[in-house]
């Protein structure tokens, strides 16, 4: 074959509709043979055919499944996840109690317990603010079992010598710094700090574990309460801590709520963050919202002021008690509860601007 002449190119078919395997052989500027177009059917090319069908079907299948997970089926798989992942913790940890009380998995009536259903549902109150525990005998037992310990044969049994016992005991602890006596104490969320005021004026950061001291506020002595009509002046009446125990509420006879950041106080001048002015008198409660920094003042002007501490502003006024008003708190939902002198408490909805009165009668 002379080296400028064209070998022939072959072209190859294969027919994949299923109906028998069909191979052809065509070369260029040639006829294909009457033996090569007859069709041709054998079990080996339906084998192959149905395993290049199945090799097409596999990866569409494969693709259409990961695009058929929608966010529905996402969080209803992630659910199972979370979900099979407490009945383990639930069964790691009621294994040993188990084991040791000899508890059942049924409650009174003989049907089962769900206890993954229980703690969803306490974790959900939890997190709502509104789960409610029971400590009331668990706290009982504790103080009967320190009285058990601390018993004396002795014949004096006056309040002092039963203060004697428990502070030699150490279950009591003493803890002294202010000139006149204390008014209001506050302690932190997690339990390690404790502020208190007192009638001096002074406000003292205490260290629940050790007992050291900071001072906040000094006391006001004689020789510097020149510019005050009177010494009372500056008597702090209120102190609240926010749940995040970022910020600490001072109020007293001088009107004011006063607001300091406590994870600045000790390190440098004990100086407040901004001074909320409005009341006509003297502030008697302080509380904060429940995981919040919403703060409401009482005061003997007979009203209820609230504040916003993420902007340092104050928000409104509540309108309603008839005389001084005594006490404040509030839940995680946004309806604080005050109780005052004219014998009344009353539950403020304060996104729908109206208060419930409940009135239970007899003196103050």
């Amino acid at each position: 074959m002379p080296p400028s002449a064209k070998r022939p190119r072959s072209k190859f078919k294969v027919d994949l509709s299923g109906h028998g395997g069909r191979y052809e052989d065509v070369v260029d500027g040639m006829k294909p043979s009457r033996k090569n177009d007859e069709d041709i059917e054998s079990d080996e090319d339906d084998d192959d055919d149905d395993d290049l069908n199945n090799v097409g079907h596999s990866g569409d299948d494969s693709e259409d499944s990961e695009e058929e997970e929608t966010a529905d089926s996402k969080r209803l798989r992630m659910a199972r996840e979370y979900l099979d992942k407490l009945e383990a913790q639930e069964s790691s940890s009621e294994g040993e109690s188990d084991s040791d009380n000899g508890a059942s998995d049924d409650d009174e009536d003989g049907a089962p317990v769900d206890k993954v259903g229980k703690r969803i549902a306490k974790e959900r109150l939890r997190k709502s603010g509104l789960l409610q525990s029971r400590i009331a005998d668990s706290v009982l037992e504790g103080i009967q079992s320190m009285q058990s310990s601390i018993a004396d044969s002795s014949q004096d049994k006056s309040a002092e010598a039963c203060a004697k016992l428990w502070i030699n005991a150490k279950y009591v602890t003493y803890l002294r710094g202010h000139d006149l006596t204390p008014t209001c104490v506050s302690l932190s969320q997690q339990g390690t700090k404790a502020f208190s005021g007192a009638k001096d004026g002074s406000v003292i950061m205490w260290n629940v574990q050790d007992g050291t001291k900071t001072t906040i506020l000094p006391a006001i002595k004689d020789q510097y309460a020149a510019n005050l009509t009177d010494r009372n002046e500056r008597e702090i009446l209120a102190i609240a801590t926010s749940d995040d125990d970022r910020y600490l509420a001072i109020g007293g006879r001088d009107n004011c709520v006063r607001i300091f950041d406590t994870r600045t106080l000790g390190k440098s001048t004990s100086s407040p963050l901004t001074t909320m002015e409005g009341h006509k008198k003297p502030v008697t409660t302080l509380a904060f919202r429940s995981r919040s920094l919403d703060l409401y003042s009482g005061s003997e002007d007979r009203c209820i002021r609230r504040y916003d501490l993420n902007a340092m502003t104050y928000v409104e006024t509540l309108y309603g008690h008839q005389s001084p008003i005594v006490a404040i708190d509030c839940a995680n939902k946004n309806r604080p509860v005050s109780i005052a002198r004219d014998r009344t408490v009353r539950v403020w909805k304060v996104e729908e601007d109206s208060h419930l009165v409940y009135r239970g009668g007899g003196d103050v």
